[in-house]
């Protein structure tokens, strides 16, 4: 009785101090998505720019898009390429599903500058994503 009391104690004190490796930086159950933005044109950065990067789940083509994680920064005066980290909850991505990462710069009024016009799978948790942007102004 005695050493099973023991062995389950010690499983319990294992099982509590394990942590999960989701991989790229996660942290109370979320997983922290990596990457860049940029885009091919020789063109300075606005100083004021605003970045936003999204994941959203775009499984059904007649409806609007759902976001599923979202950060918003200041350029603060850097140049592309530009590196960003967005936290996201795992448990909110489903394997049948379709997720993917949407990036924009607008300048410090709201106009937007740059977008993603491609499909950008989100990559599994651990990888790093470089997300190109085209001229909203073409």
């Amino acid at each position: 009785m005695h050493r099973s009391y023991s062995a389950m104690l010690l499983a319990i004190g294992l099982a509590a101090c394990s942590t999960s490796s989701g991989g790229g930086g996660s942290t109370a159950g979320h997983v922290t998505l990596e990457g860049t933005v940029a885009y091919r044109e020789r063109i300075a950065l606005v100083p004021d720019a605003v970045i936003t990067v999204q994941i959203r789940d775009v499984s059904l083509q007649d409806a609007p898009s759902v976001t599923i994680a979202s950060t918003e920064f200041k350029s603060e005066g850097r140049q592309v390429p530009i590196p960003f980290s967005l936290k996201y909850d795992p448990a909110k991505i489903e394997p049948r599903r379709t997720y993917s990462v949407f990036a924009r710069i607008d300048d410090s009024g709201g106009r937007m500058l740059w977008i993603t016009d491609t499909h950008n799978p989100l990559p599994p948790p651990g990888q790093s994503i470089a997300l190109n942007l085209v001229s909203a102004n073409r």
